[in-house]
């Protein structure tokens, strides 16, 4: 069953691998297959290069958030262009 991955917290790291996302946060640290997710959004402040923004989008749409969750930009997957 796919996720939607939400990351609020600006603080939080994301790790990114050739089959999985390392989310790590101050109190603990995630492992994501990128199988199982079928959205992520991800504050604005959170760094993430361009480049593994667009490897990212040929899985899963990227969606960019402020603090209250409001929607910023999004990266549609190639799927649905």
């Amino acid at each position: 069953m796919k996720k939607i991955i939400i990351i609020k917290d600006s603080s939080t790291r994301v790790d990114i691998f050739s089959e999985h996302l390392v989310i790590k946060t101050k109190s603990q640290e995630d492992i994501v297959g990128y199988r199982y997710i079928k959205e992520l959004y991800i504050n604005k402040l959170v760094e993430i290069s361009l480049k593994n923004c667009l490897k990212l989008a040929t899985k899963f749409d990227i969606y960019f958030i402020n603090q209250h969750g409001k929607v910023l930009a999004k990266v549609l997957s190639y799927e649905k262009i």
